[in-house]
């Protein structure tokens, strides 16, 4: 599949990058919410990977954004903020999945997996 991965954090972004492609995954980086909506709207991605917590833009606008643009594609959210409050913001704001830091790699695959299509089906591209 075909990742965008925003995440500002370098450790978090060796770490997430290391698990993602170990399954496989081609997975485009960017470290600010700015770079990774250009990018988004840019490029068709399978999946999108967005930090809450990023310079520029931050996550919770982002996944707006990118939904009223058309992007209909799963958004993961990656917060060290896990409040009931912070979860249901993310929901609204379109996330599918919502994953609280500390994160381990095996639970970042596992996510990412959920929205893998089928073997032999293509994967979901926005228009």
């Amino acid at each position: 599949m075909r990742l965008l991965l925003a995440e500002d954090n370098a450790t978090n972004v060796e770490l997430f990058l290391a698990a993602l492609e170990t399954d496989g995954h081609e997975v485009t980086v960017e470290r600010d919410g700015l770079s990774a909506r250009a990018q988004a709207l840019r490029q068709a991605f399978d999946l999108i990977v967005l930090d809450i917590q990023m310079p520029l833009l931050d996550g919770y606008a982002l996944c707006a954004e990118l939904r009223a643009a058309g992007i209909q594609g799963p958004i993961i959210a990656l917060s060290a903020s896990a409040l009931p409050s912070d979860v249901t913001r993310g929901t609204t704001a379109g996330f599918d999945t919502y994953l609280t830091k500390p994160i381990r790699p095996a639970d970042l695959r596992a996510a990412v997996r959920r929205f893998q299509p089928p073997a032999g089906e293509p994967p979901r591209v926005d228009p």
